[in-house]
C-alpha cells in the first residue's frame, strides 16, 4: 500500500535538497546547466589600473544580467516580492560571477510597525543566500496586550535558494524554478509561549515558479511554502491549536509598462496558517509599485492588508522598501 509524503516529510526533503545543492554549487563554482549558447560578452565596468584586466571587484560582480531580474527584497530577506518569495536569484551576476543586494523595508500598520534590514548574495545565477532582521514594534498596542508599551519582537531569518532550471526573462515559455529554505529565530521565548506558540525557532521550505513575458510585460509567480510560522515567525512557530507543517500559497502578478522602462506595478497574495487559539491569523494582500532606477537602486511602495495580528483586526497600511545591489 502506497503512502503519500506528509507535509513535514516534504519540508525536510526540500530543505535538505536546498542545503546540498547550495553547498555543491558554491564549492564547484560553476553553473552545471550553462550551455555554450550563453556567451554574452563580458562588460568591463572598471579596472584596477591595468587596462588589459578587469578589476577584482568587477570580476567577482560582473553585473551582466538584465535590469530587474534580481527581483525585489521580501520581508524574509529572499529575493522576490514584498510578501512573496520568487524563483529569482539576488543581484545581477552572470553564471560566471556573483551578485549582491542590500535592503531596508518599513511597514506601517494600524496598530504596529515593522522594520527590517538585510542582505543577500547570488552565486553563478544559481544559488542565493540571504539574511534579514525584523524589528516588529507593538507601539501603544503592547500595553493593551499586557506585554508593555512599545514592546518589540525581533526575528532573524537566514535563507538559501537554488535555481533548478529556467530563466525568468528569456524568450522561452519555460519558467524559472527554484527551491528554498529558511531558518528563523524569534528572540522572545517568554511571550511567544504565553500566546500559545510552541517554538521560538522554525523553518520554512518552498518551491517557486517565476516567469516574465517581455513582449506583453507580464510577470507571474506562484510559490508553495511549507511552514508553521505564526505571522511569518514574529509570534513563534506552531501552536496549541496546530503544530504541523502545512502548504501555503503565495502568488504575484506584475505589469511592466513599455512606456516607463524600469517600472513594475502589481498585486500579491499570501495564505497563512492558523496555529494559535489566542488569535486568528489572516491571509495577506498587497498592491505595489516598484521602480528600478538602475541596477544599483530600486524603490518599492505598496498598500498592504494583513488582516488580524495578535487579536487586532484590519491591519492595513503602507510598505516602503529601498534596495541597492550589483
Amino acid at each position: 500500500m502506497h503512502r503519500f509524503l506528509t507535509a513535514a516529510q516534504f519540508f525536510r526533503i526540500l530543505t535538505s535538497m536546498t542545503a546540498l545543492l547550495s553547498l555543491g554549487y558554491i564549492i564547484t563554482g560553476q553553473d552545471a546547466k550553462a550551455t555554450t549558447t550563453n556567451s554574452t560578452p563580458q562588460v568591463t565596468l572598471g579596472n584596477d589600473g591595468n587596462s588589459s584586466e578587469q578589476s577584482m571587484f568587477h570580476t567577482l560582480f560582473d553585473g551582466q544580467r538584465a535590469l530587474g531580474t534580481s527581483g525585489l527584497s521580501s520581508l524574509e530577506g529572499a529575493s522576490g516580492g514584498g510578501i512573496a518569495s520568487w524563483a529569482t536569484i539576488s543581484g545581477y551576476g552572470s553564471n560566471k560571477s556573483a551578485g549582491m543586494a542590500l535592503h531596508y523595508s518599513y511597514v506601517n500598520l494600524t496598530n504596529y510597525w515593522d522594520q527590517n534590514v538585510g542582505a543577500s548574495m547570488g552565486f553563478f545565477d544559481r544559488v542565493e543566500i540571504s539574511y534579514t532582521h525584523n524589528f516588529f514594534q507593538t507601539r501603544g498596542t503592547g500595553a493593551k496586550l499586557g506585554i508593555g508599551n512599545g514592546y518589540q519582537f525581533d526575528l532573524d531569518v537566514a535563507g538559501a535558494k537554488v535555481r533548478l532550471f529556467g530563466h525568468v526573462a528569456d524568450n522561452t515559455l519555460i519558467p524559472q524554478v527554484a527551491i528554498g529554505g529558511m531558518y528563523k529565530h524569534d528572540s522572545d521565548g517568554k511571550v511567544i509561549h504565553e500566546v500559545g506558540s510552541m517554538h521560538t525557532d522554525g523553518g520554512d521550505a518552498y518551491l517557486a515558479v517565476t516567469k516574465l513575458f517581455p513582449k506583453i510585460g507580464i510577470l507571474i509567480d506562484t510559490t508553495v511554502r511549507f511552514t508553521k510560522g505564526n505571522q511569518w515567525g514574529i509570534l513563534g512557530f506552531g501552536g496549541d491549536k496546530d503544530n504541523n507543517y502545512h502548504a501555503q500559497f503565495e502568488g504575484s502578478l506584475g505589469y511592466l509598462p513599455s512606456f516607463i522602462p524600469g517600472l513594475v506595478v502589481g498585486v500579491e497574495y499570501r495564505t497563512k496558517p492558523r496555529n494559535q487559539r489566542f488569535t486568528d491569523e489572516s491571509n495577506w494582500f498587497d498592491v505595489y509599485t516598484s521602480y528600478f532606477v538602475n541596477k544599483h537602486l530600486n524603490i518599492t511602495l505598496a498598500y498592504v492588508s494583513l488582516g488580524t495580528i495578535a487579536t487586532y483586526k484590519n491591519q492595513t497600511g503602507f510598505y516602503f522598501s529601498a534596495q541597492t545591489g550589483f
